[in-house]
C-alpha cells in the first residue's frame, strides 16, 4: 500500500503529506523544488512510524523550540551566576538583595511590614559594621562571632538575636545561590533573643480596675476585647463591624493593622495576619457583651466593612493612641510597667485558670501548634464558648467577693 501523497502546486513546487496511524493528515513543513526531496521527507516519516518513535511534526517542532528555550535559559542562568561570582556583594548588600527577593517572589512573598522590620534590623545592626562591609565570600565564623558577641549597636535587648537570625537565613540563601560552600553562622545560642522581661498578667480584680480606669468608651471596648479574648493590638484595631457578632457573642480576627513604608513616610494599613492560625473566631465573655452592646449602639449604623476603631476619616487608628490610654489606666492601678502585650498574657492566664487546655489557649491567641503532643488535643467552638463562660463566671464571683468584703463591718 502506497504511503504518502505528493502533488505539484501551480508554482511548480512539490507538496508532501501523509496520513498518520491515528488517522490525522500531516503536511511537510515546507514545499520542495524537486519531487525526490518531497519523497525523502515522506520516507523519513514512514521510518519513524515503523520504528515506533513517531510523533506529529508539530509536536516535534514544539519540542525543538522548548529545548532551544531551555538551553537559552540555562545559558542565561550560567551567565548570571558567572556575573554574580565576578562581583560578590558585601554582607549589607546581600541582606538587602535577600529581603527584596523574598518580598517579590511569586510563592509566599513576605509582607511589607516584615520587609521593613528586616531592613531596620540590618540598618541598626549590620550596616556600617566591619562585618557589613565584608564580601560574603570572605566572611568566616570568627568574623560572625566577633560581630555577635562584641555587641552590635542594638537599641533593644532582642535586636542582636533577631539580627543574627536574619544573618543566618541570608547566608543560607548564599549557600543555595552557590556564592559560598557553607554558612559561617554556626554559633550556638546566638539567635535566641533575650527576653527583656517576662510577661505579666492582671488578676481578676485588677482587670476590672484597669477597665474602669479607662474613660473613653471606645478604648474601654477595645481593651475589654483585648484583655478577655487575647487579641494583639493590631488585631483589635483591624476589627470591622462584621467581625463583632454580639448575637453569637463572638469576635472574628480577619486582619491586623500594620505600619508600612520608610521612616517618616510610614502609613497604616489593614492586612492579612501572618499565619492561618491568626485568623480565628473567639467567644466573648458573656459578662462583657452587655457593655459592648451599649458601646456598639452608640456607634450607630455602620457598613459591614467599616472599622470599629478608626480615626476621624475612617482610617486605621494609630496604635499609639490606644497605648497611651492603656498606659494611663495601668498607672491608675499601680501597674506602670504593664505593656499592651501583657493583656494577651492576662487572657491566657485567666483562660487557663478557667480550665482551658494549652491547645485551646493557642487557638484563642492565634498561635501555631508547637509540638506533636499538643495535636492530640482539639480546640472546638463549643469548648471555646465554655472557656468564655467559665472566665466570665470567675469575674462575676470575684466582683461579688469584693463587694461583700467592702460592705463587711469593721472593728472600731
Amino acid at each position: 500500500m502506497r504511503f504518502g501523497y505528493i502533488r505539484q502546486l501551480p508554482s511548480g513546487r512539490y507538496q508532501a503529506s501523509y496520513q498518520a496511524p491515528d488517522g490525522s493528515r500531516h503536511n511537510a513543513p515546507a514545499t520542495y523544488t524537486h519531487k525526490a526531496d518531497a519523497q525523502a521527507w515522506i520516507t523519513a516519516e514512514r521510518r519513524l512510524i515503523e520504528y515506533g518513535t513517531w510523533t506529529s511534526p508539530k509536536a516535534r517542532a514544539e519540542a525543538v523550540e522548548a529545548a532551544a528555550r531551555a538551553e537559552a535559559e540555562r545559558q542565561a542562568a550560567e551567565a548570571l551566576a558567572a556575573e554574580a561570582l565576578a562581583s560578590v556583594p558585601t554582607v549589607s548588600q546581600w541582606l538587602e538583595q535577600c529581603i527584596t527577593e523574598r518580598q517579590t517572589r511569586t510563592r509566599r512573598p513576605i509582607k511589607q511590614t516584615t520587609a521593613d522590620n528586616y531592613r531596620k534590623l540590618a540598618r541598626l545592626n549590620v550596616d556600617g559594621t566591619e562585618l557589613g562591609d565584608m564580601r560574603v565570600t570572605d566572611v568566616r565564623r570568627s568574623d560572625v562571632h566577633a560581630w555577635r558577641w562584641s555587641g552590635p549597636p542594638s537599641k533593644t535587648r532582642t535586636q542582636g538575636g533577631k539580627a543574627y537570625e536574619l544573618l543566618v537565613s541570608a547566608f543560607d540563601d548564599a549557600v543555595v545561590a552557590e556564592l559560598i560552600d557553607a554558612t559561617p553562622c554556626t554559633l550556638r545560642g546566638a539567635g535566641a533573643p533575650d527576653r527583656a522581661r517576662e510577661p505579666e498578667s492582671l488578676s481578676l480584680h485588677e482587670v476590672d480596675r484597669f477597665l474602669a480606669a479607662v474613660e473613653e468608651p471606645w478604648a474601654r471596648a477595645a481593651l475589654t476585647i483585648q484583655v478577655t479574648c487575647g487579641l494583639r493590638i493590631g488585631e483589635v484595631l483591624a476589627l470591622r463591624s462584621k467581625d463583632l457578632d454580639l448575637q453569637a457573642e463572638t469576635v472574628t480576627v480577619a486582619g491586623t493593622v500594620a505600619k508600612v513604608g520608610e521612616l517618616g513616610m510610614r502609613t497604616r494599613v489593614v492586612q492579612h495576619p501572618k499565619t492561618r492560625a491568626s485568623m480565628r473566631t473567639i467567644s466573648l465573655l458573656p459578662d462583657t457583651v452587655a457593655e459592648l452592646k451599649v458601646w456598639r449602639q452608640s456607634r450607630g449604623t455602620l457598613r459591614a466593612d467599616a472599622l470599629l476603631f478608626c480615626d476621624a476619616f475612617g482610617k486605621p487608628l494609630n496604635d499609639d493612641v490606644l497605648r497611651r490610654i492603656h498606659k494611663r489606666a495601668a498607672e491608675v492601678i499601680g501597674r506602670r510597667e504593664l505593656k499592651d502585650h501583657d493583656l494577651r498574657a492576662t487572657a491566657a492566664t485567666l483562660a487557663a485558670s478557667a480550665g482551658a487546655s494549652v491547645r485551646e489557649i493557642q487557638a484563642m491567641l492565634g498561635h501555631t501548634t508547637p509540638t506533636m503532643a499538643l495535636s492530640y488535643q482539639t480546640a472546638t467552638r463549643e469548648r471555646d464558648a465554655e472557656r468564655a463562660r467559665k472566665m466570665s463566671a470567675q469575674r462575676t464571683s470575684a466582683r461579688r467577693e469584693a463587694t461583700m468584703t467592702s460592705k463587711a463591718p469593721t472593728d472600731t
